[in-house]
């Protein structure tokens, strides 16, 4: 076993140090925080395999004092009046806090898949491989005994929405750019194709253009639309096309990190109308992302998730991190811009096969 200790000026940046150097493998001993005029943290750390070479410390760049180059030549400050240092920010630290137990997690996580037995070690590393996170991956590995298995234990865990069961009314919400507008259209049109009268409501009066391209649909289509803009005007569209068998809503897209954005989606709650919403994301983005964007629109109610641009990505276990995370069915996804054959209604194993790098199936 080797021992080393890694000095930086905080805890994550020693562990980022440890995990270059040793690894995923390495083991923290014990850490020692040292505070004064030249902050700085000591992480001991262990691996059970040779790094090479002679341990010796590792500075993540000079430790200065306060106020770097401008400190040479003065007189040191004296005990008794220490230099103040500005009030840390209570986001930032926190924001530190996260990063020191995912990386540390990651580490663990990662240690562990590689004690596996061999057959287990070959699902959990081919799980990786599709992006399914660590920790997921982990629990995969102990419900299927073999490669053979990986189907099977996915399609257990990851639920679907049957088509028929969708509410009179379906609010489509999501990020922007996501592909809000023609999923509509798709929805709407597969509805009419199967012989249901449907009806259009754009609340996104705010994207230029927004509302001529889903009238130009609702033409094709043949179907009527609305375009609204208060919560009254759309109790009002709501009750005048009750009597239809399918209500397809727009909703403007906005950056998940903002937050005043929600208001008009909370409306959508309790209009006293049998309506559900479906969030809106793209395949191709990353976890982190999503994760965001679904923190952000889960101030709403959300019933389902739908996936777009599937067809872009190249990895799909994002689908799988986040509709197990949040235990979401996933309604549909979306694989180009074609109107309505580009939108298909998966079961439990097609999903799987997707984010297995199995193709997409039924």
């Amino acid at each position: 076993m080797k021992i080393k200790k890694f000095k930086a000026r905080t805890f994550r940046e020693a562990l980022c140090l440890v995990k270059k150097e040793m690894g995923d493998d390495a083991v923290i001993l014990g850490t020692d925080e040292r505070r004064g005029i030249t902050p700085s943290v000591e992480v001991t750390a262990a691996v059970d395999y040779d790094i090479g070479g002679r341990p010796e410390e590792c500075d993540a760049g000079p430790l200065q004092p306060h106020g770097g180059a401008e400190w040479q030549g003065r007189e040191p400050v004296s005990a008794a009046q220490p230099p103040v240092s500005p009030a840390p920010d209570m986001k930032e630290l926190k924001e530190e806090i996260e990063g020191i137990k995912n990386l540390m997690n990651d580490m663990r996580l990662t240690s562990m898949g590689r004690s596996l037995p061999d057959e287990k070690k070959k699902v959990y590393q081919h799980l990786r491989k599709c992006a399914i996170r660590r920790d997921f991956a982990m629990g995969l590995s102990a419900a299927a005994p073999g490669l053979g298995d990986i189907t099977d234990a996915v399609a257990r865990e990851i639920k679907t929405r049957d088509e028929n069961a969708m509410l009179k009314a379906v609010a489509v919400v999501g990020p922007t750019g996501v592909g809000k507008t023609t999923t509509i259209a798709k929805l709407a049109a597969r509805s009419v194709k199967k012989g249901k009268k449907a009806a259009l409501i754009n609340l996104d009066t705010y994207r230029v253009g927004a509302s001529e391209q889903l009238r130009i649909y609702s033409r094709i289509i043949g179907v009527p639309l609305d375009t609204v803009s208060s919560r009254d005007e759309l109790r009002r569209s709501l009750s005048k096309y009750a009597s239809r068998d399918a209500i397809f809503i727009d909703t403007p897209g906005r950056n998940p990190k903002d937050r005043g954005s929600l208001e008009d989606l909370r409306s959508l709650d309790d209009l006293g109308f049998p309506l559900e919403t479906h969030l809106l994301l793209s395949a191709n983005c990353d976890d982190e992302f999503l994760w965001t964007a679904y923190r952000h629109y889960g101030a709403c109610r959300i019933d389902c998730l739908g996936f777009t641009k599937v067809d872009e990505a190249v990895r799909f276990g994002s689908i799988y991190n986040i509709a197990t995370k949040y235990k979401k069915p996933v309604a549909y996804i979306t694989t180009g811009q074609k109107v309505p054959q580009d939108i298909r209604f998966s079961t439990s194993s097609g999903l799987a096969a997707l984010i297995l790098g199995e193709g997409l199936q039924s």
